[in-house]
């Protein structure tokens, strides 16, 4: 599945309010630039290291505490309105790990 990018962006949007609302405002801005920075990295799959890694997880480590903190069925509508950010990071996950 190919990713559009303009979806990206806005659902990067969306996540990074969600974020600001539950975690606060550094936290957003702090996912926003890993998401940018992992972007960074796919565009150029040569150059997948360690810091491409460690903004992968800084994601998931956003996305595990807001899943801590809100209620499960809040939890699947956000990840239900983020469908091409899942997307993406499934594909970066597969591409490292075959790198």
């Amino acid at each position: 599945e190919m990713i559009n990018l303009e979806v990206l962006r806005i659902e990067l949007n969306y996540l990074q309010q969600v974020i600001k609302g539950i975690i606060g405002d550094k936290a957003s801005r702090e996912l926003g630039e890993a998401i940018e920075l992992l972007v960074l990295c796919f565009l150029n799959p040569k150059n997948y290291n360690t810091f491409c890694l460690s903004n992968l997880q800084t994601i998931e480590q956003y996305l595990n505490q807001i899943q801590n903190k809100i209620e499960p069925s809040k939890y699947q509508l956000l990840l239900n309105n983020i469908p091409t950010i899942k997307t993406f990071l499934e594909k970066v996950k597969l591409e490292m790990s075959i790198s």
